[in-house]
C-alpha cells in the first residue's frame, strides 16, 4: 500500500495539471495572482529578496549541526552538487530573462549581476542547501525503503509523463525546457545509476515541497503587493490551464524537481565514490 501511494503521489500531482488543461478559462485570468490574505509589510523593500534566502537557508542551517545528521560533516559532497547545480541554472535564468521569459520587480531586488539580482544568484545556495537538508533529515532517521522494489515503475512513469508534457508545449520556453531536461536526467538515472537513493529521493521531494511552496509563494507576489519574480504566462501553463497554483506557476515545481535531483545526484555520487575509496 505504501509503495502505491507513492507511485501515486507524483503522478497525481503531474495528473492534475494534465486533466486542468481541458477547463476552459478566460485567458486574462493567467495575469492574476491569488494573494493570501496575510500582507507581509516588512517585505515591501529592495532588500526583501535577500530575506526570503536568509529566510529560506536560517533553519536549515542552524540545525545542520544536530547531532544525529551531522549534515555539516557533509558539505564537501553538497557543495560541488549546488556549484554544478548552479552554473545550469544560472545560465538559463540568463538567457530566459534576456528574451523576456521572466523578470525581476525592481521594488525588491538590488545589486543586479549579469542581469539577475544578487538575491537570485543566493537562491541557487539556499534553496538546494535546504533541500538537500530535508533529503539527509530523512535517511537520517528513517532508515526503511519500502518503495525500493518499485523504482522502476516509478521511473518510467515519470519519464514518460515528462516527455509527453515538454513535446506538447514546445511553443512554452519555461514548460518544454523544465519538463523536457527533467525527463533527459530521469533517463539517465534509468540507464547509468542504481537505486540507492532515488525512492527515498522522491519522499524527500514531496517534503520539500512544504518549505518549497512557501518560498516561491513569496516570490510570486502570494504575500506582497507586487511578485518579487514577474513572469510571462505565454510561456509556462498558466496561459494553457488559465490559473496558477495560488500564486505560483505549475512549472516551477518541476523546475524545483530537477534543481534538487541535479544536487541530490552530484551528492550522492561524490559520497558513494568516497566510502569505495575508503573501503579500498
Amino acid at each position: 500500500m505504501a509503495a502505491l501511494i507513492l507511485m501515486g503521489l507524483p503522478l497525481l500531482w503531474i495528473g492534475i495539471l494534465l486533466l486542468s488543461t481541458n477547463i476552459s478559462f478566460d485567458p486574462e485570468a493567467s495575469k492574476e495572482v491569488y494573494r493570501f490574505p496575510l500582507h507581509l509589510k516588512i517585505g515591501e523593500t529592495k532588500w526583501w529578496y535577500l530575506m526570503i534566502n536568509l529566510g529560506a537557508i536560517f533553519f536549515p542551517f542552524v540545525l545542520s549541526f544536530d547531532k544525529k545528521v551531522h549534515f555539516y560533516k557533509k558539505w564537501k559532497y553538497l557543495f560541488p552538487g549546488i556549484a554544478v547545480n548552479a552554473v545550469l541554472f544560472i545560465s538559463w535564468d540568463v538567457i530566459f530573462t534576456e528574451a523576456g521569459i521572466w523578470g525581476f520587480n525592481e521594488r525588491y531586488v538590488n545589486f543586479m549581476i549579469l542581469g539577475l539580482p544578487l538575491g537570485e544568484w543566493l537562491f541557487f545556495l539556499t534553496v538546494p542547501y535546504a533541500c538537500v537538508f530535508v533529503h539527509e533529515c530523512l535517511l537520517c532517521y528513517f532508515k526503511s525503503d519500502p518503495f525500493k522494489n518499485y523504482d522502476r515503475a516509478i521511473l518510467i512513469s515519470l519519464i514518460v509523463i515528462f516527455t509527453v508534457v515538454g513535446l506538447l508545449n514546445l511553443f512554452r520556453a519555461y514548460t518544454a525546457w523544465t519538463f523536457l531536461l527533467s525527463a533527459a536526467l530521469l533517463t539517465i538515472h534509468l540507464l547509468f545509476i542504481p537505486n540507492s537513493y532515488r525512492t527515498r529521493f522522491y519522499l524527500a521531494y514531496f517534503v520539500s515541497l512544504i518549505p518549497f511552496t512557501i518560498v516561491n509563494g513569496i516570490l510570486t507576489g502570494g504575500y506582497n503587493e507586487e511578485p518579487v519574480v514577474i513572469y510571462n504566462n505565454s510561456h509556462n501553463l498558466s496561459s494553457l490551464i488559465g490559473f496558477r497554483f495560488f500564486s505560483i506557476p505549475f512549472d516551477d515545481f518541476i523546475y524545483g524537481f530537477l534543481m534538487m535531483l541535479i544536487t541530490v545526484t552530484v551528492y550522492e555520487y561524490l559520497r558513494t565514490k568516497h566510502k569505495k575509496t575508503s573501503e579500498k
